[in-house]
């Protein structure tokens, strides 16, 4: 995820920004967004402009439901950032208080969030995931769908959901 993408999502709307004071991120800035309905805040590099940390919550007074906040770590930094916050004994899956983020895969996932909560829109509230899935098995599923008439995506959440389902009994 890069600066750009975030500052055009939230119209510009920056509202403060500061160094970062941790190390797990190289060369490490803040910036926070503020709208009518939300708040946006990245770390970023000052260096490639590259997001390491991105998230979004809702302000409590402009929205009727209460909503997680959502939150993007970039992978190749994840780890460190834990370490980290094991090392500061600060945990690291805590928003606030009893609130825990709510940890998207998918930087398009969390763009399209961010950019309807920050603008007060209806949105998708559905966790998108990645899969690698090799073309033997890709092909399989592509014929099951058309079989079924239904989209390969409807049927890879079929079998996602049956599967959490399975777990959760």
């Amino acid at each position: 995820m890069h600066l750009s993408q975030v500052n055009e999502i939230a119209n510009h709307r920056i509202t403060e920004g500061s160094e970062y004071g941790w190390q797990c991120y190289p060369d490490a800035r803040m910036l926070d967004y503020e709208s009518l309905f939300a708040y946006i805040s990245i770390i970023y590099s000052t260096e490639t402009q590259e997001i390491y940390e991105a998230n979004v919550s809702i302000k409590t007074d402009a929205w009727d439901e209460d909503m997680r906040p959502y939150r993007w770590l970039n992978p190749e930094y994840k780890d460190v950032m834990i370490a980290e916050s094991k090392k500061r004994n600060v945990k690291w899956r805590k928003a606030w208080d009893d609130v825990k983020w709510c940890d998207l895969e998918v930087e398009e996932d969390f763009l399209e969030k961010a950019e309807a909560i920050f603008n007060g829109q209806v949105f998708d509230a559905r966790i998108q995931v990645p899969i690698d899935l090799d073309n033997e098995t890709l092909l399989k599923l592509f014929t099951e769908a058309h079989k079924r008439d239904i989209t390969l995506n409807q049927l890879i959440t079929e079998i996602l959901q049956k599967v959490i389902d399975e777990h959760n009994e």
